[in-house]
């Protein structure tokens, strides 16, 4: 894809690009996108000493279904719900700033708030939208394009890459007056040959997590894929794959928490077998050194790393890579798990269709619910409903069917 400053083509992996985006980024200049006409507009963010181009926040679908930044209308995930509220976006600095609903500290040795003065409320407004954790760790993966495929990406998306994207995807996120870069521990691909070199900067991450003499204790943010935890005197033991070496500990509430709120995702992984199970979790260091956990999160991916939620989910995921088609998987966010959304956006065709896989469990009221969400979105509506085989997938690069159609042959 092409990009252009003041019509004058600039690529950003050359240092002449490099330069000339430099002094767009002083000057706040826009950068166009030649996907389509009229160029959709970017800015110009710094990560890690560099300068590359983002899409203007909510301008993802302005852009052509195979470039690098489109995305689709936010209505058709729960994107609309976090942007502008959870997620702010601050286009002078390139940062982002993220509410979460979960602390970073422990240990606070600040006064309680006041009692509430009895003063009834002068206005209607909807509760502040914010982050758990598991909302966070969609995010990132969003934030890393994890979330797309395409055919040229077959067995090239392993854990390198996977842990690289997400650490850039962190970088300029500042969260409760932190940069999320500074207290994230995603574990390195783990070689024998590089264990003392990967021990050597965990160990500076944990140090800068180490509790002060006074005042709070900072806590981390581990993003890893969850191996097996086992009972301890105390509560349990958890291994992480690619971090053999570094035990987690957790408390018994919070292990008798993690199986009863986790019990199907992790029954759903070991049924399907090639599934990754993905923990995002806080941690502090004890004063003797090692890590605790203090609350987990989860995302189950595909062997290709992309999210799912449902056993139908995957299969749909299954069937499109297979087939080698192009698409992007949608997530909920904070959306309830009852709330219809689109499952897939299929990209190869003539123009975006939305794809809808409703559970298997999924009751009359839940499946007309998806039908009237179908019916009313951006684009045409491919659905998989109730008790019935996978319905037939438009081909490549062929029209969409439209919702009427749609609607007729699943009456």
């Amino acid at each position: 894809m092409a990009y252009f400053l003041d019509n004058t083509e600039v690529d950003p992996a050359t240092e002449d690009g490099q330069n000339r985006l430099a002094r767009a980024h002083q000057d706040q200049t826009r950068i166009t996108c030649s996907c389509v006409e009229p160029r959709p507009e970017m800015y110009v963010a710094c990560v890690a000493g560099r300068f590359i181009l983002k899409r203007m926040p909510g301008s993802g679908a302005q852009h052509a279904p195979g470039c690098d930044s489109f995305l689709p209308p936010e209505d058709l995930s729960g994107l609309a719900q976090i942007h502008g509220s959870a997620v702010k976006e601050d286009l002078e600095t390139g940062t982002t700033v993220l509410k979460l609903d979960f602390p970073l500290s422990m240990g606070s040795n600040r006064p309680a708030p006041p009692p509430p003065s009895g003063k009834r409320p002068t206005e209607a407004k909807p509760k502040p939208q914010k982050l758990g954790l598991s909302s966070l760790l969609q995010y990132l993966w969003h934030e890393s394009d994890l979330v797309k495929w395409t055919p040229a990406m077959e067995r090239k998306r392993w854990w390198g890459p996977v842990q690289s994207n997400l650490l850039a995807a962190a970088s300029g996120k500042n969260a409760k007056s932190q940069n999320l870069r500074d207290i994230l521990y995603i574990p390195e691909p783990w070689k024998k040959d590089k264990q003392r070199d990967n021990a050597a900067h965990r160990n500076q991450i944990f140090h800068r997590l180490r509790a002060p003499a006074k005042g709070t204790a900072p806590l981390g943010i581990l993003i890893a894929e969850y191996k097996s935890h086992e009972t301890t005197r105390m509560g349990a033991r958890f291994l992480f794959k690619h971090a053999p070496d570094c035990t987690f500990f957790a408390e018994a509430d919070l292990v008798k928490r993690f199986e009863k709120v986790f019990s199907h995702q992790l029954m759903l992984a070991e049924a399907l077998g090639d599934a990754h199970v993905m923990v995002i979790a806080t941690f502090n260091i004890a004063k003797a050194g090692y890590p605790v956990l203090r609350e987990i999160g989860m995302l189950l991916t595909t062997a290709n790393w992309i999210p799912f939620e449902t056993m139908r989910d995957y299969m749909l995921i299954d069937a499109l890579t297979e087939k080698g088609r192009r698409f992007q998987k949608s997530q909920r966010f904070n959306l309830a798990h009852d709330t219809p959304i689109a499952s897939i956006i299929l990209t190869d065709l003539t123009s975006p269709l939305s794809m809808f896989a409703a559970d298997v469990s999924a009751d009359a009221v839940e499946i007309a619910a998806l039908r009237e969400v179908a019916a009313e979105g951006t684009y045409p509506a491919w659905l998989w409903i109730e008790d019935e085989p996978l319905p037939e997938i438009p081909a490549k690069g062929s029209e969409p069917l439209s919702h009427v159609v749609q609607e007729r042959n699943d009456a």
